[in-house]
């Protein structure tokens, strides 16, 4: 889906390009929402700003949404988003964190590295295996272990990277804005499936990253109090 400032046929042009790539890769229950929708309308503006502030061009960038109470974002290559239902009922600081970070993966090349890193390693597992018969089943074990391990690594660069996107937003505090955000979702009910963990998690645990943000901006001083006192009689 294009983004041109607004998003006028642009989530159609998404639905049939999926279609047309037979995408294996898209979420279930995904769909496609009207163009003239609040929320896609709202999602396509803050992707739009996100992509722009990473330093790419919005007009490669599309999105759907997935019918799932959980709040959560997935991203693939060719700079496609989803976004679940339970996500777009968060407060705008906390999408445009999560956004900020998806974009973040895309900017970095993220999703097409580590996709050529396990090509590359069963490849050279499956050339092993014509030397030493059976080493090629190394690579069930071998393969996964430094795919995450690598997955891992490039989340704390996406975190990073999403500072700056943040900041080029205009969030003051960008840093606590995305640790907000890492805290908001998750300790959003229902949660997402809980995934694998230690050596086989594709994600390092929310304490790991919100020390990885430290330190974080002085919380923002409340607005001074707008009422006017009341003034004795002269």
């Amino acid at each position: 889906m294009g983004i041109r400032g607004g998003i006028r046929g642009s989530v159609t042009a998404l639905a049939a390009g999926l279609l047309l790539s037979a995408c294996a890769t898209t979420p279930e229950g995904t769909y496609y929402a009207s163009p003239t929708d609040p929320t896609a309308v709202r999602m396509s503006q803050i992707l739009h700003r996100a992509a722009i502030a990473g330093g790419d061009d919005p007009q490669r960038y599309g999105f759907a949404f997935i019918k799932s109470p959980t709040a959560a974002a997935y991203s693939d290559e060719d700079a496609t988003f989803y976004f679940t239902d339970g996500l777009m009922r968060q407060p705008v600081p906390i999408i445009e964190a999560v956004v900020a970070h998806e974009v973040a993966h895309e900017v970095m090349g993220h999703v097409g590295t580590r996709r050529k890193l396990s090509l590359s390693l069963t490849a050279s597992f499956g050339a092993l295996g014509i030397f030493a018969p059976g080493a090629g089943l190394l690579d069930f074990v071998v393969n996964p272990l430094v795919v995450r391990a690598f997955g891992r690594h490039q989340e704390l660069q996406a975190d990073q990277k999403a500072v700056e996107i943040l900041r080029a937003m205009g969030h003051a505090t960008p840093r606590r804005s995305l640790a907000n955000a890492l805290e908001a979702i998750a300790a959003h009910v229902p949660r997402e499936r809980e995934g694998l963990e230690g050596l086989l998690a594709t994600h390092p645990t929310i304490d790991d990253r919100l020390a990885a943000l430290i330190p974080l901006e002085p919380a923002p001083k409340p607005p001074a109090n707008p009422v006017a006192r009341a003034k004795p009689p002269r």
